[in-house]
């Protein structure tokens, strides 16, 4: 797995709870700013509505003065001043005084000394000279009004207060009017100002007022405030809870295995590889595969065999201890992380589990194979191993309840098959396979008289690779069939330039795999590439395998029969190594049959040996049939055979398989 995809991977199992967690604390602080500022603005407004008002009636009293100085000793002038005070709620004291803070007039004040106390002479001298307003604030607390002294009163305020919000009720009420307009001095301020008599100076003292409707309402202002913050913040609770349900549902639901209801592979994968991290005990992943599933499926249903999967993962589920895991991963298997001592403490173990997996339908026969793969270390991969495992399983073959540990030797012929994969196609492109001849020589005269076509591959890395250790390969992944096209076209190809050179051909035979015999029109592709070169049919004889009698019998009779009609002539490789040889040979109208070399290697009874052979060439010769002895590498075997009536001899005795212009040297020697 890459690094960016294990991450987004990792990006998406994460339970990612901070963003909504921000998002609750990001949205209350809207609504707290909210809150605040609009309680700023209406603070705001209540101080800017009093200051204006207070200033327009500070100025009428300096405009009294300054215009009738002249009478300031006269009652008219004390009673404007004492009038305009009486009619300001906001004005409650104001003193005349000189430019040494003596007092001239006094209108409503009991407290003459009020300069000491208030102000610093010296700095208001200066201020004043200065042509600034000096003011000093006075601190108080909320009048009595504000205070709540039964639930009586506070029953009245709440309904003065509601039946405000009716404006057309609360015009009507003239207690509610007196009630509401009632004024709250909340803060006092003593300002000094300057008028036109010389070294004359006024002192008042304001309040900064609000009436009853003003302070109530910006209260309910607040609570409103207070409470939809509340809810919001409830909200985001009940959403933040909701979310994080809503993600173990939705984790519980990614691990779940469809199938069965218990656990699946990613589930499996992560908790194994968070537990070989954090343990020291020794573990290993075992992968149990119910044998012929698709077969069980066929028969009794796909749903009962879901249903049979979901009682092994249910029984799996109580083999295991508190610390080892089991799942389903795919199809009929399942991956367990077991803890072990040894490995045959474990295999005991695997088998008793098997044994349980048996139980589960004891009228049915079932059978299971398990592939282990051991951890080494806590870094170790836990995909790699379920795929070292898997691998495991995959090299049992037709041995029930078998287990198999996964090796070195396993791993590096894995990595062997994956290197030829990557490199078949380009070494097709670039001629790396060769085409080798070996020579095929006649009992009667020993003379060279055919040969077969093998390949051999020239890696330009690894050298000289045996066929034995690619072609298991490319008839497993289908990779055959373009090789023998190639290996058919390189034989054409250098009969053809044999031919225009004048030099008498000999039939070369070509492997034709068994996967080829599977196509109908497998005679006409054959004619297409061999009459590319304008060939004779005779020179070209195709091999097939016992093996491929084994397919459907239909289309190979049907393929032999028009290939012969072509004038191809057709054999039969490996004759013997199957079980099926005589009745192969009562169907197919073959033309050569080629004894498999194990007749002529390791034999202890070589009487016994020779009798089969002997009368295995005369059956053949009976049906019309010609023999090629393969494998032959004495003097003995030569001698034997040429007794018998075989046609032509192959082997080391004569020639191993021979590049092209080493054959020519032996079959044309005249052109030397």
């Amino acid at each position: 797995m890459s690094k960016r995809k294990d991450l987004k991977i990792k990006i998406l199992k994460r339970k990612i709870i901070w963003p909504k967690i921000v998002g609750i604390i990001f949205i209350d602080s809207i609504i707290l700013l909210c809150t605040c500022f609009l309680s700023y603005l209406a603070v705001l407004g209540i101080i800017d509505s009093t200051l204006l008002k207070n200033n327009s009636e500070c100025s009428k009293i300096i405009n009294v003065i300054n215009s009738d100085w002249e009478n300031q000793n006269t009652p008219d002038f004390s009673n404007k001043l004492n009038l305009l005070k009486n009619a300001y709620d906001s004005i409650q004291e104001v003193f005349i005084v000189d430019s040494d803070f003596n007092i001239i007039g006094n209108y409503g004040s009991s407290n003459p000394d009020f300069h000491v106390e208030i102000f610093d002479i010296d700095a208001a001298k200066n201020s004043l000279n200065n042509n600034e307003i000096v003011r000093t604030h006075l601190k108080t607390d909320l009048r009595t009004e504000l205070s709540i002294e039964s639930p009586e009163e506070l029953h009245n305020i709440a309904k003065k207060f509601i039946t405000s919000i009716n404006i057309f009720e609360f015009s009507k009420n003239l207690e509610y009017l007196n009630w509401s307009s009632k004024p709250l001095d909340v803060r006092s301020q003593w300002t000094i100002y300057k008028t036109n008599i010389p070294d004359i100076y006024v002192c008042i003292k304001s309040a900064f007022l609000i009436n009853n409707f003003q302070a109530y309402f910006y209260g309910f202002l607040v609570g409103i405030f207070i409470v939809i913050f509340l809810l919001c913040f409830i909200y985001q609770i009940i959403k933040l809870i909701s979310f994080i349900v809503n993600t173990s549902k939705i984790d519980l639901l990614i691990s779940t295995d469809m199938t069965t209801g218990g656990k699946n592979k990613n589930w499996f994968v992560e908790k194994s590889r968070k537990k070989i991290k954090i343990t020291k005990k020794q573990y290993a992943i075992v992968q149990i595969r119910m044998e012929k599933y698709n077969n069980y499926c066929t028969s009794y249903g796909v749903k009962l065999g879901e249903n049979l999967l979901e009682l092994f993962s249910n029984t799996l589920a109580k083999l295991i201890n508190h610390n080892e895991y089991s799942a389903h991963i795919e199809k009929a298997d399942f991956a367990l992380l077991l803890q072990f001592e040894n490995e045959e403490q474990l295999n005991d173990r695997i088998h008793h589990i098997i044994n349980n997996l048996i139980a589960v339908r004891k009228n049915q026969h079932l059978t299971f194979v398990a592939g282990v793969a051991k951890i080494n270390s806590k870094k170790d991969d836990i995909n790699f191993l379920l795929s070292a495992s898997s691998l495991a399983l995959n090299k049992i073959e037709n041995n029930p309840n078998e287990i198999l540990w996964f090796n070195d030797s396993m791993k590096e012929e894995q990595v062997w098959e994956r290197r030829i994969e990557d490199d078949m196609g380009l070494a097709l492109v670039n001629h790396e396979f060769q085409l080798y001849l070996q020579p095929k020589y006649s009992t009667k005269g020993e003379k060279l008289s055919a040969a077969e076509a093998l390949v051999r591959w020239i890696h330009p890395v690894l050298g000289f690779i045996s066929p034995g250790k690619f072609i298991p390969i490319f008839e497993k992944n289908g990779f055959i069939l373009q090789l023998d096209d190639y290996m058919l076209t390189a034989v054409a190809e250098q009969q053809a330039k044999w031919m225009k050179e004048g030099k008498q051909l000999v039939p070369i035979s070509v492997n034709v795999s068994r996967a080829h015999f599977t196509k109908d029109d497998l005679a006409e592709h054959i004619c297409h590439i061999v009459d590319k070169y304008s060939v004779p049919h005779e020179y070209i004889e195709l091999e097939l395998t016992e093996s491929a009698f084994f397919d459907d019998k239909s289309i190979l009779l049907n393929t032999v029969k028009k290939l012969k009609n072509y004038g191809f002539t057709v054999s039969m490789d490996d004759f013997g190594a199957g079980y099926s040889s005589l009745n192969s040979l009562k169907e197919l109208p073959l033309d050569v049959i080629k004894l498999d070399a194990e007749f002529f290697r390791s034999v202890d009874d070589i009487n016994r040996a020779n009798l089969i052979v002997g009368d295995t060439i005369s059956l053949a010769k009976k049906l019309g049939m010609s023999i090629v002895a393969e494998g032959i590498e004495t003097r003995e075997q030569v001698d034997f055979l040429a007794e018998q009536d075989c046609d032509l001899i192959q082997g080391f005795y004569f020639a191993k398989p021979l590049p092209v212009n080493e054959f020519e040297e032996r079959a044309y020697p005249e052109n030397k």
